[in-house]
């Protein structure tokens, strides 16, 4: 097992071009970690599952959906038959204003409008032009972006997974595993299925489905390494031994799972820092009109990180912190001095 050390959470400047607006800065957070170092690592959530992280020259994105499209019917389920209402506007806003430029790689936990339905509009994004820009992704998730319109170029660089692969790449590495979706209270699942060939064009919410779900680990050289999952569920003995510094957690609902977050940290064996996602509301917009973050985004502690604090005391994680992400806010993580 890889050495324990401290680390520090602290703000993050604006990353990106000189358009960013200033971001409040974080308070500072003593977090126990393996790695020795964690000096330029910043972390981005975009709402729903999607972050950005960022680590020397490495960009990555994981389920960058940004449209925040209505997905409800009257009685508030989720509606599969409702049509997609996609926000270039939006999604162009966000890769200009406040990601910090063209991602070396774009990771994609399974097909579902929530996690892939803007990433042929990222793929196709004029400034990224002239960028190599990856995607790792299942066969169902390829397919899907081939039926949305990504550009040829950048569906040619796709590599397809099925989890089990451990790929290497400049500057970081991704283990991929495999995984499982969230479940409704009755233990079925949103728009499951899978393709073996391109389908016609997406039109409702319900056309983009699940495919194979995914999970990742991510380790930069000489940093932190990341876990990165975008459901509230998980394969149990994919995980075990892992042992990242951080874990990003899907928060939906999970009261079909048992023991879901207990289960999750056992699994991963206590990471030093956690991060709840893919709990907030999915259709609040993220930036007012002029760019600006939605007024009222960080409302106070939310009951998903509350739940993994719980979690964590449960299993006696003493050196396991949790920080509440707001949207559109990065941070970064630093080694004390003298560690």
């Amino acid at each position: 097992m890889r050495q324990r050390r401290r680390m520090v959470l602290k703000g993050a400047v604006a990353i990106g071009s000189s358009g960013l607006m200033s971001r409040a800065q974080p308070k500072r957070i003593s977090v126990d970690t393996r790695r020795p170092s964690l000096e330029g690592l910043t972390l981005q959530w975009l709402g729903v599952a999607g972050w950005e992280l960022g680590f020397g020259e490495s960009r990555l994105l994981f389920d960058p959906y940004l449209s925040r499209m209505p997905f409800q019917s009257s009685d508030g389920s989720l509606d599969p038959s409702l049509a997609l209402r996609l926000d270039p506007k939006a999604v162009t806003a966000v890769a200009e204003r406040n990601l910090s430029g063209p991602p070396a790689l774009i990771l994609v936990s399974h097909g579902h409008f929530d996690h892939l339905a803007d990433v042929p509009q990222l793929l196709a994004h004029r400034d990224w032009a002239g960028h190599r820009i990856r995607t790792l992704c299942d066969e169902t998730s390829h397919h899907l972006l081939a039926a949305m319109g990504a550009p040829d170029h950048r569906l040619a660089e796709v590599i397809r997974v099925r989890g089990g692969e451990h790929l290497r790449f400049p500057g970081f590495t991704v283990e991929v595993l495999r995984s499982l979706h969230s479940q409704f209270s009755d233990h079925g699942y949103f728009a499951p299925g899978t393709h073996v060939g391109p389908p016609r064009a997406p039109r409702t919410l319900g056309d983009l489905i699940e495919g194979q779900t995914l999970a990742y680990q991510v380790s930069f050289d000489d940093g932190p390494s990341v876990y990165l999952s975008g459901t509230s569920n998980l394969a149990e003995r994919e995980l075990t031994g892992l042992r990242p510094d951080i874990a990003i957690v899907g928060m939906t609902s999970h009261s079909a799972v048992h023991r879901y977050p207990e289960r999750l940290l056992s699994a991963l064996g206590d990471p030093a820092l956690l991060l709840p996602s893919h709990h907030d509301d999915m259709v609040s917009p993220l930036l007012q009109s002029g760019g600006a973050r939605q007024a009222g985004a960080n409302t106070g502690r939310s009951a998903a990180a509350t739940a993994l604090e719980h979690a964590a005391a449960a299993r006696g994680a003493s050196g396991t912190r949790v920080v509440d992400p707001t949207p559109l806010q990065p941070f970064g993580l630093t080694t004390p001095a003298g560690r």
